[in-house]
């Protein structure tokens, strides 16, 4: 489904939601004066998209951002500029701005993309990887198990950008994870929204962790790329399960 034109605007039906989300996403956020405020505000906003605090066709005040965070307006307007140039938010001339639904054209380029590069990486990464590697790559897998344990579902997720940030990192390739982040940020809205709706999901994704350490551990090639692709893949293929539970509105074809 190709992206609204910029004067299309949104249906009368479908008033945009008060900015109850906003207060919750941004209250007690506070400006670093030796950083760009236009930065930080993107940053700021960027993450609550992706982890769903501000949930797709969340209205966006310019006003009440800027209030909420004690800023002028400009830095408000090219943050959202910004988020609008990389399709996380709706820009509608005139009328305002909403949370951009999930495309799913987009998650499936970020699925291919991300499969592609991460099996390639640590299929070669297996066969060079230091014990002292395993053993950092151990400790994040074992801090992911507490985290599930516990039901710190935000701890998890973090720690699983970690673990995956870190195996590029060990490959040498840590500018290729830098390159994949603007891709693959439709995939991370759609993993925080699993985690959040279905059941087990971060018990399965634990699981598999465990899996590809051990593989690694072994210097089993074949074994890591086939549970890489599967890892990466079991993503998508609960789609249909988080499809049932979300609002229909979080999502685009």
């Amino acid at each position: 489904m190709a992206t609204p034109a910029p004067a299309r605007t949104p249906s009368k039906s479908e008033p945009p939601p008060p900015d109850g989300p906003l207060v919750a996403a941004l209250g007690g956020f506070r400006l670093d004066p030796k950083r760009s405020y236009t930065a930080q505000v993107h940053d700021l906003l960027l993450q609550a998209i992706v982890r769903g605090t501000l949930p797709p066709r969340t209205a966006l005040s310019e006003a009440t951002i800027s209030k909420l965070i004690d800023v002028s307006r400009t830095p408000v307007r090219e943050a959202l500029a910004l988020l609008a140039d990389e399709q996380m938010v709706l820009i509608y001339r005139q009328v305002g701005t909403i949370v951009a639904p999930v495309r799913m054209q987009l998650l499936e380029e970020g699925r291919f993309v991300r499969s592609t590069l991460e099996c390639a990486s640590h299929v070669q990464l297996v066969q060079t990887i230091t014990p002292e590697q395993l053993a950092e790559f151990g400790q994040i897998v074992r801090r992911q198990r507490d985290a599930v344990d516990s039901g710190q579902v935000d701890q998890f997720s973090e720690l699983d950008e970690l673990m995956h940030r870190r195996l590029f990192e060990f490959a040498g390739r840590g500018h290729v994870w830098e390159m994949l982040e603007p891709i693959k940020r439709q995939f991370d809205r759609v993993r925080w929204l699993l985690l959040g709706h279905v059941a087990g999901h971060a018990e399965r994704a634990l699981g598999e962790h465990e899996q590809m350490l051990a593989q690694m551990a072994s210097r089993d090639v074949a074994g890591l790329g086939a549970s890489v692709l599967s890892h990466i893949n079991h993503i998508t293929g609960h789609l249909s399960a988080l499809r049932e539970q979300a609002p229909e509105s979080y999502f685009s074809d």
